[in-house]
């Protein structure tokens, strides 16, 4: 398992005070935690998650191969991407992450790459009540089916240092002010080629590392009969253009489907 894991999940101590967490349990090293001690211990823990801990590095690998294909939409490449990203891995774990002494404990799944790579952790599933939420923050416009069905395997995403990611829906309410805050702030905003754009037509799903660069969904335009992803920066008070694009690639961080744009993220990790 990648290195960089055990610095992230880091326990903090008196002798080692500087740990990212309160208390972490690499559940699968626990072998010998039951289910009954730890679903008490840690509520949002699903069964299958647990018995995926308990299974050998290559059996945790191909499962959650298997289930990613079963759980994402069709998509004439998903296979292709997905089992490529897969056997990229060296290892799955399962953590057991509490942040503060009072907190309750959360769950990570992370993804670790062969060679050091880095790592992708992900967040618990969502459920279905969250996506009922979810879809009632935005009554004017579908949410695409591909972007809900990866919140169902993680409600959250992301790569090593990305310290934002995919956001949860469990958070999507404050972060959709807090954008539409920025937009407010910037001006008008426009694509590269100076269309002005509407910010309520823009839906953030994700940040990168803490930054105020966003991809979102962008309600005026829908290149496969569900909205299309592009990319803004507030740097430049812009979004990328799809419409005036001949061909579209992932250059130009415009993405036709959710899963064109996660195929980009997943791409491996260059060191």
């Amino acid at each position: 398992m990648d290195e960089h894991i055990s610095e992230y999940y880091s326990q903090s101590s008196d002798q080692f005070p500087e740990g990212n967490f309160h208390s972490c349990i690499a559940l699968h090293e626990a072998v010998d935690v039951d289910w009954g001690t730890v679903s008490k211990k840690v509520p949002i823990l699903s069964r299958g998650w647990y018995e995926l801990s308990q299974l050998s590095p290559k059996d945790r690998v191909q499962f959650s191969l298997d289930y990613w294909l079963t759980k994402l939409p069709y998509h004439p490449h998903v296979d292709e991407h997905i089992t490529e990203f897969f056997g990229a891995l060296d290892d799955i774990g399962i953590f057991l992450i509490q942040k503060k002494p009072d907190d309750l404990f959360d769950v990570n799944m992370v993804y670790s790459l062969s060679g050091s790579r880095g790592f992708y952790r992900g967040n618990a599933p969502a459920n279905e009540v969250d996506l009922i939420d979810l879809q009632k923050l935005f009554p004017n416009y579908i949410l695409p089916e591909d972007y809900l069905a990866f919140l169902q395997i993680h409600d959250g995403f992301c790569k090593t240092t990305d310290c934002t990611g995919i956001m949860s829906s469990k958070n999507m309410n404050q972060r959709y002010q807090e954008f539409q805050e920025l937009l407010e702030g910037q001006g008008t905003v426009k694509t590269r080629t100076g269309k002005i754009v509407e910010p309520q037509s823009l839906v953030p799903f994700y940040e990168s590392f803490g930054m105020p660069y966003y991809q979102c969904f962008w309600a005026e335009w829908y290149p496969k009969q569900e909205m299309g992803n592009v990319y803004y920066s507030a740097s430049e008070n812009t979004i990328s253009d799809p419409l005036s694009l001949p061909i579209i690639s992932s250059e130009h961080m415009a993405f036709p489907t959710f899963l064109d744009w996660l195929f980009f993220y997943l791409e491996q990790i260059e060191t």
